[in-house]
């Protein structure tokens, strides 16, 4: 597999020097080193307010000791500031490994050593950024001219390629090649003093063939659409609720409510609401809850790409693999990176992320999901008195402290005896997470299950992720609304 011309001075010798330089000093060391490319590009109202590419190389470098981590980052690569920067992260460690008070340590693995290639079909390298700029512009352009009530539109066009490297301590060594590129559509609408919003994104790993997608295709007309759609909804009277959540918004609550809570770091802070329920009984026998971000996600889907929460290996060199969270409504794993993993005792699982090789790797989720099981869409609907089929998701706020969370759905329906009924808009959906995981009546079948993607953020940092479900009835939800 071709690598980085920046990347190549990581031979075997200079490795061989890497872990003399460790020997008897450190417990642990790992290197990540990358060089990448990418194009960033921002419209609003068809005008440019971001045009934009970039080339980075990076070098992160990660020292251990007895529960003291040093990290020293540098941007020239060449043998001799790796060398220098290894030895002065070598003693942040020991630094820090002074002052620290929770004493462990890491966990000797197996070493591994793979290389990694995403395939595309249309590589980025080779579309030229005008037709990467047209591609915006059109989106831009079908979004305004979809109607009158149109008032403001924004498209943000992201790709990137990233030649990677990951060597540790243990003689992992691992390569990969990704590239990953995300389309996101804002359209604002406007009628009698009332201006709704929608918002829509496609993203994946693959080449520009993303783009050529339907779903991509349709992208800003069905962004417009909504937006105006929502002009002329209602606003609900608040209560309590049975509410049917569509699978975007099933996701999007195990992945913010649910998900952060059980990310080891917080558990060891004391700051999730799941802290020492490993093994305890959290939810119904029907729920169960799966973090799984390795690769081919994609092709029940039926795309031409992968899923864009999904990666090869974490940034600490685990291979991605299927988490159980919960299974049959009781708490089975917390997810890991090395340092919680060692913490607590377990192996870890392939959480340990960083948004770049310039960040220290955190906790973090992939492709969230809740399985499906059997109800069909219809089924619920109709055996469903009074209710709100709720779909999709505009904003929030949680806490996984608690499990407290509040949401703002896209669309609504109101449900009287079994049918669907007028739109609502400006539905907001509150609640204690394992509440709401004990109140599920119906869980849908895996033609109700779906995803959606986007960037999550946690410390300062984003990284791609994925969350779905199938669509889920629970009772007695509060529902608020503007009236």
């Amino acid at each position: 597999m071709e690598i980085s011309d920046d990347l190549k001075l990581f031979d075997s010798t200079f490795i061989n020097k890497l872990h003399r330089e460790a020997e008897n000093k450190i417990e642990y060391w790992d290197i990540r080193a990358t060089y990448t490319e990418g194009t960033n590009l921002d419209f609003t109202d068809q005008k440019s307010t971001e045009i934009s590419s970039y080339d980075i190389t990076n070098c992160g470098i990660r020292t251990f000791i007895n529960g003291g981590w040093g990290f020293y980052v540098l941007k020239n690569i060449n043998k001799e500031n790796i060398i220098s920067s290894f030895l002065k992260s070598i003693k942040l460690a020991n630094l820090t490994e002074s002052l620290s008070k929770n004493k462990f340590k890491i966990k000797e693995r197996d070493p591994f050593s793979e290389n990694f290639k995403i395939d595309s079909k249309l590589k980025l390298s080779d579309v030229d950024i005008e037709d990467k700029i047209q591609l915006v512009k059109n989106h831009e352009k079908i979004a305004s001219d979809y109607s009158k009530m149109v008032k403001n539109t924004r498209t943000i066009y992201m790709d990137g390629m990233n030649n990677y490297l990951f060597i540790n301590s243990f003689g992992s060594q691992v390569k990969q090649n990704l590239s990953y590129l995300r389309l996101l559509n804002i359209v604002y609408s406007q009628k009698a003093g009332v201006i709704q919003r929608s918002i829509n994104s496609v993203g994946g790993l693959g080449g520009f063939e993303i783009s050529s997608t339907e779903k991509a295709q349709n992208l800003s007309q069905k962004t417009a659409e909504e937006s105006i759609k929502l002009l002329d909804a209602k606003s609900p009277i608040g209560g309590k609720f049975s509410i049917i959540a569509d699978s975007k918004l099933a996701g999007t609550l195990i992945h913010e409510a649910l998900g952060h809570a059980c990310e080891a770091d917080l558990v060891l802070s004391k700051e999730s609401v799941l802290k020492g329920k490993i093994g305890q009984k959290v939810a119904l026998n029907d729920i169960n809850v799966v973090d799984n971000p390795s690769m081919g996600q994609g092709r029940p889907f039926g795309l031409p790409y992968e899923l864009f929460g999904c990666y090869f290996i974490d940034d600490e060199g685990i291979p991605s693999q299927k988490t159980i969270i919960i299974e049959n409504g009781v708490l089975k794993n917390y997810l890991h990176n090395l340092e919680t993993s060692s913490r607590m005792n377990v192996p870890p699982n392939g959480h340990g992320r960083a948004s770049s090789s310039s960040s220290k790797p955190q906790v973090r989720m992939g492709f969230t999901y809740i399985e499906p099981k059997d109800w069909e869409i219809d089924e619920l609907i109709a055996d469903t008195k009074n209710g709100i089929l709720c779909e999709d998701f505009l904003y929030g706020y949680t806490n996984p402290t608690t499990g407290n969370f509040q949401f703002k759905c896209k669309f609504s329906y109101k449900i009287e005896n079994g049918e669907k009924k007028e739109l609502m808009r400006d539905v907001a959906l509150s609640g204690m997470i394992l509440e709401v995981l004990n109140r599920v009546s119906a869980i849908g079948n895996k033609n109700t299950f779906n995803y959606s993607d986007g960037i999550c953020g946690k410390g300062g940092q984003s990284v791609r992720v994925c969350d779905g479900g199938p669509y889920l009835r629970v009772e007695d939800i509060t529902v608020g609304g503007l009236n």
